[in-house]
């Protein structure tokens, strides 16, 4: 769902379509995943289909707010990627809530040779959607929500009903550290779609202010266990803005170790940003 960051119209002087503003960090996102996508080249080839699916797409390439270079965003780099790896995913699932966006991303997507299948609407709908249309196979999807609130848990609980699928989210720390405190006591809350039940399980009053996302997120880590029964990968590198405040982890889920293994392998090596207090 990227609609809000397309309110001033950018358009890509390469070929006239709308671009998504973002920060300099989101670089960084994009270079971890399209590792991951060259780490399982091999475990793809052995499989006769794979699809990449990423529900939150936008228009499919992005502006740095900063130094306003163009680049591809996630799904673009992920195929592009599997291309040069030799192993090509078999079909490309888009959506976003952005019709705009879904059009110009398929065009992208087209554009570079890739057989694409686009959704139009939430996440929590076209997941229906793709999932229906989705052979077996082995799958890998992304989810980039705008905001943590978009991150509908059931999105996750239904991708996960596939055996053969790895997830990769971007989990907005952000978010949490900014509505945990002032949601606990409301009757509903920006965060409860992410990790339902959250305010009736965690007793935040006993938890220190800086270690309050870190244990909503270690709740949201059970839900996936018991739920979906997939594992959250070792690797979870934080993402940090300029003043180094937390932004947002990326987390990948599988129940493969070799998933796994290559996750941890190519997600961003450590570093001081993301051992951060509470983080």
């Amino acid at each position: 769902m990227k609609s809000k960051e397309i309110e001033e119209r950018v358009l890509d002087p390469a070929d006239g379509l709308p671009v998504m503003k973002v920060g300099p960090w989101s670089e960084e996102k994009h270079v971890a995943l399209s590792r991951y996508v060259d780490s399982a080249r091999k475990a793809r080839a052995k499989w006769g289909y794979t699809a990449f699916i990423d529900l939150f797409a936008g228009p499919g390439r992005v502006l740095n707010r900063d130094s306003r270079v163009i680049s591809d965003g996630g799904v673009l780099s992920a195929w592009r990627m599997s291309l040069q790896g030799g192993t090509p995913f078999n079909q490309v699932f888009i959506g976003d809530l952005d019709a705009d966006s879904i059009l110009a991303c398929e065009s992208r997507l087209i554009a570079a040779g890739a057989p694409v299948r686009a959704h139009v609407g939430t996440a929590s709908k076209t997941v229906d959607e793709v999932l229906a249309a989705l052979p077996k196979g082995l799958h890998f999807a992304f989810l980039d929500p705008f905001s943590i609130e978009h991150l509908d848990f059931e999105i996750i609980r239904k991708l996960s009903s596939r055996s053969n699928i790895d997830i990769l989210i971007h989990f907005s720390v952000m978010d949490v550290q900014r509505n945990i405190g002032g949601d606990f006591r409301l009757t509903s809350s920006r965060l409860d779609a992410a990790a339902p039940g959250w305010r009736s399980n965690l007793n935040l009053e006993a938890v220190p202010k800086h270690e309050q996302v870190n244990v909503y997120l270690q709740y949201w880590e059970s839900l996936v266990s018991d739920l979906t029964k997939m594992q959250v990968s070792q690797n979870k590198p934080l993402f940090v803005n300029m003043n180094r405040g937390p932004l947002y982890r990326l987390i990948h889920l599988s129940r493969h170790p070799l998933a796994q293994k290559l996750w941890n392998t190519a997600a961003m090596p450590h570093s001081p940003q993301q051992t951060l207090p509470g983080f």
